[in-house]
């Protein structure tokens, strides 16, 4: 039997609202680790089954269906069924980006969430993203691409979007722990031990690691990880080469980022850059 091939694009669209990332992705065996977004996750789904857990929540997101991932959500994905697989398209705005067009249709301000559900059963708006993501894929004219991305995200928020003045921001309530992230937030280029951020949470080291994937869903190490790796994403699609961006961000060297970056996106720095517009 012929063994069925990934195919994975990921890239980043300079000319949409915030650098809009985007991926469209044919996946089999694939199984995508723990980890997080900075944006949204939008993903519309066109075949198959996708299992995932989302802040420790299981779930299957199958074909005319709509995925929301709020930013910061520790999640993972795999095939639900191996010999499927799925396909599907996703998009990664920004908070900023969302919440300007729910300002306009929603028209109370605040922070926009999509309930507590993450998965929406609906044909007719999955069609609606699938048909706008192939048009910011393929159309030459900008225009035409913002409108899609206008039109596709504005479908979703004026059916599902709700505002509120808190928000849904307690993936990690701890003043401790949001410590620790900022100093993550802000030494990931350099070499940092947990002795360091325990001291900056003020709990002993083993504790801290504890409770520190308790809060956020993931090891230390694989949250700076996944800072870096974001931070060198945004590098990449500068054309920073590859070399001079691990190094930049705190990786070893340019292996160690190529390692990372296809076991956490499923293609390589080169691959994202070359895609990148």
């Amino acid at each position: 039997m012929t063994r069925k091939q990934e195919k994975i694009r990921l890239w980043r669209d300079s000319s949409l609202p915030d650098g809009l990332e985007l991926l469209r992705a044919s996946c089999f065996d694939y199984r995508y680790p723990a980890h997080f977004h900075e944006e949204f996750v939008v993903a519309a789904f066109a075949r198959g089954a996708q299992r995932h857990r989302i802040a420790g929540r299981e779930g299957v997101a199958s074909a005319g269906t709509i995925l929301i991932i709020p930013p910061g959500e520790v999640q993972t994905g795999e095939a639900a069924e191996r010999d499927r697989g799925w396909d599907y398209c996703a998009f990664y705005p920004t908070r900023r980006f969302l919440e300007s067009i729910a300002d306009d249709l929603l028209g109370r301000g605040g922070y926009l969430d999509f309930g507590n559900d993450p998965i929406l059963d609906d044909a007719d708006v999955t069609r609606h993203l699938l048909r706008a993501h192939a048009v910011i894929a393929s159309a030459p004219d900008r225009m035409e691409k913002e409108c899609a991305a206008y039109d596709g995200f504005g479908a979703i928020i004026a059916r599902y979007g709700q505002q509120s003045r808190h928000g849904r921001l307690a993936r990690v309530g701890r003043a401790d722990m949001r410590r620790a992230i900022d100093y993550l937030q802000e030494h990931f280029a350099e070499t940092v031990s947990v002795s360091e951020v325990a001291t900056v949470a003020g709990l002993s080291e083993y504790h801290f690691m504890r409770v520190f994937r308790a809060s956020t869903g993931l090891s230390v190490h694989s949250y700076l990880t996944q800072i870096r790796l974001n931070r060198a994403k945004s590098l990449l699609s500068c054309g920073v080469s590859s070399v001079e961006a691990a190094v930049s961000v705190g990786f070893f060297d340019q292996s160690h980022l190529i390692r990372h970056f296809r076991q956490h996106y499923g293609a390589t720095p080169r691959e994202f850059a070359a895609a990148c517009c």
